[in-house]
């Protein structure tokens, strides 16, 4: 049996006994802010399409952008924090107006 108590903790993990101690704590964040000016490119291409045709098939998109609608929800999400689904709704309002 190894000795866990001797063993380095890994940068930016806790060491062993902190993990073991079955107290709760904060969950690290996994992914770094997604700089505004380097979009995914299909982020890019989900969003132009969506300005060219906010009712197009959230489904037909991800398809042609070859990831599924969740993918894609979540993709859009993090980079611009709404959903495809409200960005095209604030397209179709901004044509309103």
């Amino acid at each position: 049996m190894v000795d866990e108590s001797s063993q380095p903790s890994l940068p930016g993990l806790p060491p062993v006994e902190e993990l073991t101690s079955g107290e709760a704590r904060p969950r690290p964040a996994v992914r770094a802010q997604r700089d505004a000016g380097a979009l995914d490119p299909r982020v890019r291409r989900a969003l132009a399409t969506l300005d060219d045709d906010p009712d197009f098939s959230l489904v037909t998109l991800a398809n042609a952008l070859g990831i599924t609608r969740a993918t894609l929800i979540r993709i859009v999400r993090e980079a611009i924090g709404m959903t495809p689904k409200e960005y095209a709704a604030g397209v179709r309002a901004r044509r309103i107006s």
